[in-house]
Formats: structure tokens, C-alpha cells, sequence
């Protein structure tokens, strides 16, 4: 497996962040339910989509919701969890939680079957990349994801999850032929509020 080399830091954050304040003074979209929300980020390759589906139960201890990315290749879904103490939250790459065959217990752990064979520093550097970011309209942090029913944050950002989808991109995906994925770091921003919610998901 190749090998994934995260370049990010503090101060790369804190200067994204800076380059999107002057516009922050207000949310881009009044307030709206997280699971009405969409946020997307315009790329030179097209534009890229991020929102929440709502389960049946709750996905995980941390959330009702689902988190999906649509890039201009697919799209991919993930459960979140949440750390004690100061790491934050984390996301977990899932199947399809939409498809048939998750009806019965839900959308598979997508690492568990990618790491099948030890590869411990790869498994480190991906569970790295995964990392998941919500602000509210003033750039504070947020420190657990939304549930259903709850205001949907401002802004939402994962940006590691590009190296993984650059160098390791089946370990996300149930596309076997899934080639490199290019997504740059950056910020999602509400852009939407649908009027209904999308259709519940399992489990």
C-alpha cells in the first residue's frame, strides 16, 4: 500500500481561515434543520457536495446522521465519532447506508475489511486523514456533530480526507476500480436548505 505523507498544520488552518472570515459576519443560508442541509465547495474540477442523512437509529453514539461527500467522481458515507478530551471528532467510512443490503443491520465498517492484512503506519496515517471539522457562522469549532432536528453548522470541513482519497482511495469506497480522487482542502459552506428532508437511511 502506498504510503499517505499529511502535510497539514495549524497554521495552514488558521490561514484558510482567515481567507474566509471577512465573509462570516453572517451564515450563507438561514438557519436550517443539519439534515436539509447541503454545503459545497466549488472546485476547478466542478463542484463538491456535503450534507447529513438521517437513520432510522442512531448510526453511532455521536449522531442520528450520516455524513456523505459527492465529488466528481461518487460519493462516499460516513458515521462519526467523537473523543474524549481534546481530539475531536473522526470519521468512519461506510458503505451505502441507502443500498438494500444495509437494511437488515446497517452499512459495513468499510476499514475493518480494508485493513484484512497488517498495515499498521498506512492504518495510522488514514485514521489521521479522516478528521472532521463544523463551525458555526462566527468560525467557532464545534465539538460534537449535529443531530437531526439540530441547526445545521455554517461550515464543515474534513481537510486530510484528500490524501486518502488521493492515495488510498478503495480504502473509502466499495468501488473496487476506484482510481485517485482529487478534492483540495477547504471549507464547505451551507449553500441550501432543501425543503424536505432526504429519505431516512438505515440502520
Amino acid at each position: 500500500m502506498t504510503s499517505l505523507t499529511p502535510q497539514f498544520s495549524l497554521a495552514t488552518l488558521v490561514t484558510v481561515l482567515a481567507l474566509v472570515a471577512p465573509a462570516s459576519a453572517h451564515s450563507p443560508v438561514p438557519a436550517c434543520p443539519a439534515e436539509k442541509a447541503v454545503y459545497r465547495l466549488q472546485t476547478e474540477d466542478g463542484p463538491l457536495e456535503m450534507g447529513f442523512l438521517e437513520a432510522t437509529n442512531f448510526t453511532s453514539v455521536a449522531s442520528d446522521l450520516y455524513l456523505y461527500l459527492t465529488t466528481t467522481q461518487r460519493s462516499y458515507w460516513f458515521t462519526f465519532s467523537v473523543s474524549n478530551g481534546y481530539s475531536g471528532m473522526t470519521l468512519h467510512p461506510v458503505s451505502d447506508p441507502g443500498a438494500n443490503d444495509a437494511k437488515e443491520s446497517g452499512p459495513r465498517e468499510l476499514l475493518e475489511d480494508y485493513f484484512a492484512d497488517d498495515a499498521d503506519p498506512v492504518r495510522a496515517e488514514i485514521w489521521s486523514s479522516l478528521r472532521f471539522y463544523s463551525l458555526d457562522a462566527d468560525l467557532t469549532f464545534l465539538f460534537e456533530p449535529p443531530r437531526s432536528g439540530e441547526p445545521a453548522p455554517a461550515y464543515i470541513m474534513a481537510p486530510e480526507l484528500g490524501l486518502t482519497l488521493w492515495y488510498e482511495p478503495k480504502a473509502l469506497t466499495e468501488d473496487l476500480a476506484a482510481q485517485r480522487d482529487s478534492i483540495p482542502r477547504g471549507m464547505f459552506a451551507l449553500a441550501d436548505c432543501l425543503h424536505e428532508p432526504r429519505p431516512k437511511v438505515f440502520p
